[in-house]
């Protein structure tokens, strides 16, 4: 959808008046509007008439309905090169059942939502709706469907001969709660609509239609596609109001923010990756299980050549089918002093089942410190199993030149917090 902004000159007010009830002044812009509901006192007024009299006082107090966002009443837009104006705002509350299906089953839950949907009118006197609510905004165009439905018993859906019926996303009813601008007809608080939401591709087909005073027969039957737009998109094309420009700034401002955030939490992803891996190896000896059972074994001499921080890893190979072995490992000084301990759980369980083989394994583990004073170490292994196999090998490694792991998940962290807190306040500020 293109929102190119044109030259704004071609909705200019065919009616200027004051509210008969608060003086504010307001103006209709639609010829075939025969009602205007006042935006600050919540009055009904006669929109033909020379004397505009207040026909019915419809709201009391309609600061307590503000807009969700930036689009107002008065505000000019383009849409594919066709200017528009915002006539009319009219705010649902929705009684409805959802659909909702888990692990645990399937079934509608009765849910309560609110939404408001405006009513712009182009330079060329025709229609265009924009539905709002918390979660977003959606373009809505009326349509004429090749097989209309409106809630059948299986509550099954589809609109057009090529789709595939689905499953009724939501139905329900929707009822005015607010409502300010210019109608064609006398609108009123508690007004009613029954409707029935299905998707397609991304796209919320709905029927709509009301039912007679007594609520026995359906008349004013609807057909709707509500299609997503961008908040980019539609500042773009209200982008002509000094209003909004101010807002357009602040959410270009917080999407610069939060592509920092995401590139930076890239890049702390990558260096943690980086710093699990990192490290020149200066040792490595393989030692069979079946010497170090249940009795310590001492590696071969390892030369430190510098103090800072180093990683003992230790490994398991050859392990038979339901092999545990529990493996300490000890750094000795050449006194023989421990100055730290790594101990873990090394399994291997394979077999086969319904699906094929599989094979659950724990078979590596690392630990990073610090050694103070470079010299001569040993590496310690004393290993124990509650079923005694003689099959295996234990690696030990030590590897300098270590980076430390929490300083990239501190700053992971923050930056996820930085780019989730920047779509917070570009989308819903």
């Amino acid at each position: 959808m293109s929102t190119a902004i044109q030259e704004q000159n071609k909705l200019a007010s065919l009616h200027q008046f004051n509210c008969q009830n608060c003086g504010n002044a307001l103006s209709v812009q639609n010829p075939r509007a025969k009602y205007i509901v006042c935006q600050y006192c919540g009055s009904q007024l006669d929109a033909q008439s020379d004397t505009h009299q207040v026909l019915k006082k419809l709201l009391a107090n309609p600061e307590k309905h503000p807009p969700f966002s930036f689009i107002k009443l008065g505000q000019k837009a383009s849409f594919q090169g066709i200017d528009y104006q915002v006539i009319a705002r009219t705010r649902w509350r929705m009684d409805y059942m959802e659909y909702w299906s888990d692990e645990d089953g399937s079934g509608y839950s009765k849910e309560i939502w609110v939404y408001d949907e405006w009513l712009l009118l182009s330079e060329y006197y025709t229609y265009f709706y924009l539905v709002e609510d918390r979660s977003g905004f959606s373009v809505v165009e009326e349509i004429v469907p090749e097989t209309p439905m409106l809630r059948p018993k299986d509550k099954r859906m589809k609109f057009y001969k090529g789709q595939n019926k689905h499953r009724i996303q939501e139905y329900g009813k929707a009822n005015v709660i607010f409502f300010e601008g210019e109608s064609n007809y006398q609108i009123n608080k508690g007004d009613e609509i029954q409707f029935s939401m299905y998707k397609s591709r991304g796209i919320e087909y709905l029927a709509e239609w009301r039912l007679d005073p007594t609520k026995k027969y359906t008349k004013e039957i609807e057909f709707f596609k509500e299609t997503p737009i961008s908040k980019a998109r539609l500042l773009e094309a209200f982008a002509a109001n000094p209003s909004v420009l101010d807002v357009k700034k602040r959410f270009e401002h917080w999407g610069f923010v939060k592509k920092l955030g995401i590139w930076a939490t890239a890049l702390m992803g990558v260096l943690l990756l980086y710093a699990t891996i990192s490290g020149a190896e200066i040792f490595q000896q393989s030692i069979p299980i079946a010497q170090t059972l249940d009795r310590e074994v001492l590696s071969l001499p390892v030369e430190v050549p510098d103090a800072g921080l180093y990683r003992l890893k230790l490994g398991a190979s050859g392990l038979s089918n339901e092999q545990e072995v529990y493996v300490f490992a000890y750094i000795l000084d050449k006194d023989s002093t421990a100055i730290n301990v790594v101990d873990t759980d090394f399994y291997y369980y394979t077999g086969v089942d319904d699906e094929g083989r599989w094979t659950e394994k724990d078979v590596g583990s690392s630990e990073v410190f610090r050694i103070e004073n470079p010299g001569t170490y040993y590496i310690q292994l004393y290993t124990n199993q509650d079923r005694i196999s003689q099959q295996g090998t234990i690696t030990v490694s030590l590897l300098k030149g270590i980076w430390l792991k929490r300083y990239f998940i501190f700053g992971l962290i923050a930056f996820i917090c930085i780019a989730i807190g920047a779509y917070v306040k570009q989308h819903y500020s």
